[in-house]
């Protein structure tokens, strides 16, 4: 990939809780922990809505692909655990096929399982043309409309930003779990320790 946006989002609609950091916090970490990455950036195409309007990720990659060249090709990005949930996602079929997904799993998971979670209107299947340099499965409408599915199977990092904050605020240095700018920027502000800040 040319470039890779890193996009924290204004209002999660299928979580309950509000974060633990706003949103401005979110992005001071996100900076921090790309800062010396080229190619990651931090963009704020999924900030909050006026009146804590709920963002959806169909929404947010239409506006991308409006700021793009009509050439530029778009992949999302996200974890296999997130992936599981798609089907409960906003307009998840015409979701599926806004662009192609690139999905990374951890060690020991079942890749199967994302193909169950796709949408009962959206056929999974193997694709007519292969992709040489990774595992892709085709997802495709009754209409013939179709997107991939690339999956990145055995992601090295085992730890989950839900397991991260769960450690912290049960008295864990993130410094051990974090790039050292963001561990400082938490423990300077007091992030994911005892109540919600928001």
């Amino acid at each position: 990939l040319d470039r890779v946006l890193l996009a924290p989002v204004g209002v999660q609609p299928l979580k309950r809780d509000r974060p633990r950091a706003n949103f401005a916090d979110r992005v001071a970490m996100t900076r921090l922990a790309v800062e010396d990455e080229p190619g990651l950036e931090v963009s704020l195409l999924d900030a909050p809505h006026a009146r804590n309007r709920p963002n959806y990720t169909i929404d947010t990659l239409r506006s991308l692909r409006a700021s793009l060249a009509a050439d530029d090709q778009v992949f999302c990005l996200m974890g296999a655990d997130s992936f599981l949930s798609i089907g409960r996602w906003y307009r998840a079929a015409e979701l599926l096929l806004t662009c192609d997904f690139v999905v990374a799993s951890r060690p020991g998971f079942d890749l199967g399982r994302l193909a169950a979670a796709a949408p009962a209107s959206i056929a999974v299947g193997a694709c007519d043309t292969p992709h040489p340099h990774s595992l892709v499965i085709c997802l495709r409408t009754s209409s013939g409309r179709e997107s991939h599915l690339h999956l990145l199977p055995d992601l090295d990092e085992m730890a989950a930003a839900t397991e991260i904050r769960a450690a912290i605020q049960h008295g864990a240095d993130p410094r051990s779990l974090l790039p050292p700018a963001v561990a400082a920027y938490i423990r300077e502000r007091g992030l994911y320790r005892g109540s919600a800040k928001v």
